[in-house]
């Protein structure tokens, strides 16, 4: 029993699979994730997160140290080989991250300024007597908006390519439809003109 424990613990870590089914399984060691996508369990579009991305769920092709095993470079999207180190178009390093313990977040200490919001503790008077301020936009940074790369089936360009295909194939399909009907009318005009 003790060795089936610590085995258990052994393939616990800071990286996760979204599984719907399994919401709240612990998280796996990088080997493990390593080893789901060599075998073809997790593909480009599974969302993970770990590490390297913070905590914050991301589709594997833009995970660092996971995206290269899917033969893509997380940080340009070029095609890659499992074997490479780093991509050749843009340089990335592709690093494996066995550290069990580094959850990839933060290890700033937190702010040191005033309390903003309600303690859990309040009566029912003070939170009534508490104000609050609007919400507003927060400003842009830059100008014009930087667009994520996307290449996927759900992406604004897969989906122009498509359209485009579509309307190609539907005047195709118009065109054939044409020139029958003016076969058939010259095959008819002919008939006509023997008798």
């Amino acid at each position: 029993m003790k060795d089936e424990l610590l085995i258990a613990e052994g393939g616990i870590g800071p990286w996760w699979v979204r599984d719907e089914s399994l919401p709240h399984k612990p998280g796996m060691t990088y080997d493990h994730l390593a080893d789901l996508a060599k075998r073809g369990k997790i593909e480009r579009h599974t969302l993970l997160r770990g590490p390297t991305t913070r905590q914050l769920w991301m589709v594997a092709r833009r995970v660092a140290g996971i995206a290269h095993l899917l033969e893509r470079c997380h940080d340009c999207g070029a095609h890659v080989s499992k074997k490479d180190r780093s991509c050749e178009e843009c340089g990335a390093p592709f690093l494996a991250y066995r550290d069990r313990n580094n959850l990839g977040l933060d290890d700033s200490d937190p702010s040191q300024g005033e309390v903003d919001g309600m303690s859990s503790f309040l009566n029912d008077t003070m939170i009534l007597n508490t104000t609050s301020k609007p919400l507003s936009m927060p400003e842009r940074k830059s100008p014009e908006p930087t667009e994520p790369f996307e290449d996927g089936v759900g992406s604004p360009q897969f989906r122009a390519v498509q359209r485009r295909l579509e309307s190609t194939l539907r005047a195709k399909r118009n065109l054939t439809v044409v020139v029958v009907v003016l076969v058939l009318i010259a095959i008819g005009l002919g008939f006509m003109a023997f008798k």
